[in-house]
């Protein structure tokens, strides 16, 4: 058992100052850093909300080596973002290790599409396949293949496009595995090996849930588990389980194994004339299945929605396209066991693994058909979406997903594990109560833990509460132009250095379209540039403002003068009609429950707390948040809202606004 005068050694204010000089003691950090210790010795679960500022990497990275080689048992930690990912292993491993006095063995574990598969690329560039736009780019691509050594998408910066890196990522039902002769060179599996012999191994969110779908064939074993930036990890696991399919994505199979006037089809490598004639008619049927089968789908919906959740049984057929999708897989079996497997000679290779492979996808097709048709309501939320935008048909996309990933995490994780830490700067979302984070997990027996940020918010945050503005569930158009007036004032007073963090795209649109022309500095949308060339140019042009949706309410570090106003336009409600969100209400309410109350509002009070969170994330940051929607003043949950945020002095009028932050912002003598 770790000692707790051991954890208290490291954190010495001398020992930290030696090896890591912009350190300062914090109270916060040592308890954090003390219960983590004592949950991994005894084998507990346990949540922490530690506030921005507490050092939460340090807290539990120390305690998980010292555990690691304690026990000899890994711990693995998982984040939901890339740049907490790289920070862990670019600053916060190496600090550790010198602290500790020796090298921590800690590696980062993407999943499989990340890396390049060699086999893959030799086919690509043989057949000629890369693609035009990567005519003039290859030997550039070919001389960093030389060069690296794990052979991860991201570390190549020159030009690729989506579609060559398709071609040659890793997929893992198109992997000859041992058979391959690259084997003992693939950059997957030297990393796999690296992952077994790790103290730490860092995952992120989606890679642990697909790790928890795949019955664990993805990871290391591992008994100690500890969840960063935990807010989020139920509902990605929920998507995780997700299942969805197409009339596209079925056609596209049929193809593969016909052909078309472009490429002849797998059914010409088959020697057996009788199987070929058996797969030709049941894949021939299956083409005309599958176009009734959605033609009939189309029928039963409207003719405009966005999502529709399915919430009775649907009339589409009687599980014909399932079945003769089932008779394509058996006929493909049976052809499969007159495969060779010992066989040196590569092009049988690649027609065995071709002929796998499609048997794989078409056994998926084949369940997410016969699931969707015929799984229970109660358990599994079933929606359609509307047709892909590259579609020539006007088809709809089926989704299928379990309705609680509680009942995942419950039946297939927990069991599993020795000890589990969850903490995030949001996991409480009233009153230091993890009720709902809590109900979202399975309701685990959990020690629990809320530590405070040690930051200044009273005297270095101001929250502005305009007066008189439209509500947008009442009035939306007057909303919108409430916000192209009152938004130029805010970025003005603040020179630019701006998030304007909204709900909707279109929303945002409508904003941009409205200020861009009035504004005197650039503004960069993320609706636009996409997050990250958004997060860059805005990094890059002094006094921009940044407009953005999801992706920058959380998870964004940005210190200093770059970043001294955040402006929420509006409550961050999940809309109600989002299929997954629409059943657990239904759910709660025929349970007598209260869904805004339970899940709602919670939900909503987690994200406001992230997108505040974005503005102080130093000693010596300053600035403000604008909250522009009216209901948090005059509704009666505001004032829970409110309750939830930090400590900040709060203001009504804009020339107080700007007294404050003048004064704020003064030089202090």
């Amino acid at each position: 058992m770790q000692s707790l005068s051991k954890i208290e050694s490291f954190f010495q204010k001398e020992k930290m100052k030696s090896v890591f000089p912009e350190y300062e003691p914090r109270e916060e950090q040592l308890s954090m850093a003390k219960e983590i210790a004592k949950s991994l010795s005894s084998n507990e679960f346990l949540i922490v909300e530690a506030g921005t500022g507490v050092g939460k990497s340090l807290s539990y990275l120390i305690p998980a080596v010292l555990h690691a080689r304690e026990t000899g048992k890994k711990v693995v930690i998982s984040t939901e973002t890339i740049a907490l990912q790289s920070q862990l292993i670019q600053k916060d491993i190496p600090i550790v290790s010198r602290i500790l006095g020796e090298p921590v063995r800690a590696e980062i574990a993407l999943g499989s599409s990340n890396y390049v598969c060699k086999r893959k690329l030799n086919n690509v560039i043989n057949e000629g396949s890369f693609g035009l736009e990567m005519m003039d780019k290859l030997k550039e691509f070919y001389e960093w293949e030389k060069r690296t050594s794990t052979g991860i998408k991201s570390e190549y910066k020159g030009f690729a496009s989506g579609e060559f890196w398709s071609k040659i990522t890793r997929e893992p039902d198109n992997c000859l595995g041992r058979r391959c002769p690259n084997f003992s060179f693939s950059y997957y599996f030297l990393e796999k090996e690296k992952w077994k012999n790790a103290e730490i191994l860092i995952v992120n969110h989606h890679l642990l849930a697909a790790n928890i779908a795949g019955e664990y064939k993805l990871l290391p074993e591992f008994q100690n588990l500890i969840i960063d930036e935990a807010h989020n990890f139920p509902e990605i696991l929920g998507r995780s389980f997700s299942k969805s399919t197409s009339y596209e994505d079925i056609n596209q199979l049929i193809t593969s194994i016909i052909g078309n006037t472009k490429k002849s089809g797998v059914i010409e490598k088959i020697q057996s004339p009788s199987l070929r004639t058996k797969l030709d008619k049941s894949v021939r049927k299956a083409e005309t299945l599958n176009f009734d089968y959605f033609q009939k789908l189309l029928s039963e919906l409207p003719i405009i929605f966005q999502e529709k959740r399915i919430e009775s049984k649907l009339k589409i057929d009687g599980g014909d396209l399932e079945n003769e999708l089932f008779n394509i897989v058996s006929i493909l079996e049976e052809y499969k066991v007159t495969f060779n497997k010992d066989t040196d000679d590569e092009i049988e290779k690649e027609n065995q693994l071709e002929i796998e492979m499609l048997y794989s996808r078409i056994s998926a097709q084949e369940e997410i058909i016969k699931n969707f048709r015929s799984s229970d309501l109660k358990k599994f939320v079933k929606w359609v979406s509307p047709k892909e935008e590259d579609s020539k048909l006007p088809f709809n996309k089926i989704h299928i997903q379990p309705l609680h990933s509680d009942e995942i995490l419950v039946e297939n994780l927990f069991p599993k594990m020795e000890s589990i830490i969850f903490t995030s700067a949001t996991l409480a979302s009233e009153k230091n109560s993890f009720g709902f984070f809590l109900r979202e997990i399975g309701n685990p027996s959990t020690n629990e833990l809320v530590l405070k940020s040690p930051f200044d918010y009273k005297n270095n945050s101001i929250i502005y509460l305009p007066k008189n503005l439209k509500d947008p569930t009442s009035d939306n158009d007057g909303y919108h132009e409430d916000l192209c007036k009152l938004i130029p004032i805010l970025v003005e007073l603040t020179k630019g250095n701006s998030f304007v963090l909204f709900t909707s795209n279109k929303s945002l649109k409508t904003v941009y379209e409205g200020i861009k022309a009035e504004v005197p500095y650039e503004i960069f949308s993320q609706v636009e540039l996409g997050a990250e060339k958004a997060k860059e140019k805005f990094l890059e042009t002094n006094n921009s403002i940044l407009f953005g949706v999801s992706t920058f309410w959380q998870g964004i570090d940005i210190k200093g003068e770059r970043l001294q106003s955040v402006i929420i336009t509006r409550i961050p409600f999940q809309p109600p009609n989002e299929p997954v969100l629409e059943a657990k209400i239904e759910e709660i309410k025929n349970n007598k429950g209260n869904p805004f109350g339970e899940i709602q509002l919670p939900r909503a009070i987690l994200t406001m707390k992230q997108g505040f969170g974005r503005l102080i994330r130093s000693k010596s940051d300053q600035g403000i948040v604008s909250i522009l929607d009216p209901r948090i003043q005059s509704k009666s949950y505001g004032k829970q809202i409110l309750s939830s945020l930090p400590n900040s002095k709060i203001v009504y009028s804009f020339q107080e606004l700007k007294s404050s932050f003048e004064k704020m912002k003064a030089p202090k003598y």
